[in-house]
């Protein structure tokens, strides 16, 4: 038997642990025998009220602190909401601890963030949630990022969360008792198949904007990707083999907005994630959403959301 234990920090993904923690209950019940023994741990920090709330508020029971784990194969982080500004030394030292004893981890949603504070990606690549990409590649720029749905190092998982935290779970199942049994397990939730961590987070998206206007998805595809050296319209025009006037006319009839305009939001939108995230300077944040000028970026930014980003950062923390 396995023995794996949950971490809850406070504000994780309700759906990737109740996904993960069902696809090791299902594996009991069609084994017959126990396969997997699962437990739930606050941090150490947390008081000891014995629940954990969820992202959305639901409160979910665990049975002990982190630091009473004696003994585990597998450690499954479910983080979230605040992960990115996690400053917990000791819960980063007790996962170094467990990892250099052998113990296999697990990452939810944007736990990511834990395995690199706690110097545990430094040569490895990890996936996360796609919000949290923008933060995470300007706080940890030397650790790769697979935009996949999940990917593995060694004895290192890490996923996008929501369904790809159930087709985590199924692979690690696959692993340990073969492919045949996960993909019963897998027919219990009605998931067709146990999808590939090469598979990518965005490719079904692009597809279907590709599906909506070829000339929008390769022009929105461009623009996402290059968010830090924004291109100009002319060049992403040359690019994807149309006119400036043909983009022009596809962004009004799809989005009801100018390409420039469309373009800018896309930049903005990155801002706005990075100061909720981080605590990184203005000046930092508005270079890295492709403004030369932090005063230009105020502008914009307050035209679009009413709010300065400094206002928006304090108010976050009131």
């Amino acid at each position: 038997m396995r023995h794996v234990s949950f971490l809850l920090l406070p504000g994780f993904a309700l759906t990737s642990f109740a996904l993960t923690m069902e696809a090791l209950s299902v594996a009991n019940k069609l084994n017959g025998t126990p396969l997997y023994d699962c437990h739930r741990y606050m941090a150490d920090g947390d008081p000891d009220a014995g629940t954990v709330l969820s992202s959305n508020g639901v409160p979910i029971q665990v049975e002990a602190h982190f630091s009473a784990i004696s003994a585990t194969d597998l450690v499954v982080l479910c983080a979230y909401r605040g992960a990115a500004g996690c400053d917990d030394r000791r819960l980063f030292a007790r996962l170094r601890h467990l990892r250099h004893a052998g113990v296999q981890i697990a990452a939810l949603t944007s736990a990511s963030f834990l395995l690199a504070r706690a110097g545990l990606l430094n040569t490895h690549s990890c996936t996360l949630f796609s919000e949290d990409i923008p933060a995470f590649r300007e706080l940890y720029p030397h650790i790769g990022i697979q935009e996949n749905l999940y990917t593995v190092n060694q004895s290192i998982f890490t996923c996008a969360g929501g369904m790809t935290a159930l087709d985590m779970m199924l692979y690690i199942i696959g692993r340990d008792t073969g492919v045949d049994f996960a993909n019963r397990v897998s027919h219990q939730f009605c998931h067709d198949k146990i999808r590939s961590p090469t598979e990518m987070q965005h490719g079904r998206r692009y597809l279907e904007l590709r599906m909506r206007s070829p000339c929008l998805g390769a022009a929105i595809e461009i623009m996402e990707k290059n968010i830090e050296h924004p291109c100009s319209i002319e060049a992403i025009a040359r690019k994807i083999g149309a006119s400036t006037r043909q983009m022009e006319q596809t962004f009004r009839r799809h989005e009801n907005t100018t390409p420039v305009r469309y373009y800018l939001q896309l930049r903005l939108a990155h801002a706005r994630t990075l100061i909720e995230e981080t605590r990184l300077p203005f000046s930092t944040i508005a270079q890295a959403s492709g403004f030369a000028s932090q005063s230009y970026f105020t502008k914009c930014f307050k035209a679009l959301y009413a709010v300065s980003p400094g206002q928006l950062r304090n108010g976050k923390d009131l």
